[in-house]
């Protein structure tokens, strides 16, 4: 009876005591089952390769979210934004002020490329030698949905007074493929192309091109701001549900952002072997091109207003909100 006594106070004791203390330290992973995954898509170029590299390549991750990246050309990621098949993606800024309040509801995640200087009007050697001589003809884009295009109607009709709505206007953008265009200028086939990033890059330095204006420079003299040519949208009835991921992807992004900043050598080497661009592309482009990641801060907010102003101005969009108001906030 005195031992049977004995291991019934032994068992109440063990089942009493208090469970043991927690590591602290870095957080706890979660379960697969408590785990989300985001798929985001960017532009398919090797600036936003290098801006994700830490995220692809397992130097940036998180404890609660697995993050799947596409990278899609710019014909496919311009409507991509309408079909919500991404938790997030790079898009025109033009698309919120689109679709103010209504499907498909876009919220801005974070500020996306902010042109420095990186969109160039060019013509053949022996093309115009103004602006103002464009009256008439034929521009090239590779995309009429990209926001270089914006940048160069806004400039060609505030600073050198050509009417270029899009249907009825004094000059006319034409859809070309980016291999064609160097042919077509020099073969004065073309009057004239609007060049971005790495096709300007490999025109710049060329005998048989000229540049007749650089489009972002003037764009920033006229509106008093660089003009932002993407935003990283989500949606609001994807906030509803996956908040607190979309949260720590602003988080990740950031992160990204920084590893590159702070290790341009490892990742340029490493896209420009994978991408088969010169390394020194890579060098130059994050010269003429900021890509802003994270959380959107004063200065992005100003620079998307002036972007969605100079839209309004050339009458591509009829108003905007509040960029306060359809910015992310986790």
């Amino acid at each position: 009876m005195k031992l049977a006594l004995t291991l019934l106070v032994a068992l109440l004791v063990t089942a009493c005591a208090p469970a043991p203390a927690a590591p602290t330290g870095t957080p706890a992973q979660a379960t697969p089952a408590q785990r989300t995954t985001l798929e985001i898509a960017y532009a398919d170029d090797p600036s936003r390769h290098a801006l994700l590299w830490a995220i692809t390549n397992g130097k940036v991750t998180s404890p609660t979210v697995d993050v799947k990246v596409s990278f899609l050309p710019l014909p496919q990621i311009i409507p991509a934004a309408n079909t919500k098949q991404y938790d997030a993606l790079e898009a025109t800024p033009l698309a919120v002020p689109r679709a103010p309040g209504a499907d498909p509801g876009f919220l801005i995640l974070s500020n996306g490329l902010v042109n420095i200087s990186s969109t160039a009007l060019m013509v053949g050697k022996d093309g115009a030698r103004s602006p103002a001589e464009l009256k008439g003809k034929t521009i090239g884009v590779a995309s009429l949905g990209g926001t270089f295009v914006l940048e160069t109607r806004y400039v060609l009709q505030k600073q050198h007074g050509l009417n270029t709505d899009l249907r009825s206007g004094e000059v006319k953008f034409s859809e070309t493929p980016p291999e064609a265009t160097p042919t077509l200028l020099k073969e004065n086939k073309l009057d004239a192309a609007v060049l971005a990033q790495l096709a300007y890059y490999r025109l710049r330095t060329s005998p048989d091109h000229r540049l007749l204006a650089n489009v972002t420079e003037e764009f920033t003299r006229l509106s008093g701001h660089r003009p932002v040519n993407s935003v990283i949208v989500t949606y609001r009835d994807k906030v509803q549900t996956k908040k607190a991921a979309l949260g720590e992807l602003q988080r990740m992004l950031a992160s990204s952002r920084a590893y590159l900043l702070a290790n341009k050598a490892e990742v340029f080497k490493d896209v420009a072997a994978k991408r088969n661009v010169d390394q020194a592309f890579l060098e130059w482009i994050f010269t003429v091109l900021d890509l802003a990641a994270g959380p959107v801060t004063d200065t992005d907010m100003a620079q998307i207003a002036a972007t969605w102003e100079a839209a309004k101005s050339i009458g591509d969009i009829q108003s905007a909100p509040a960029v306060k108001d359809v910015v992310f906030r986790p």
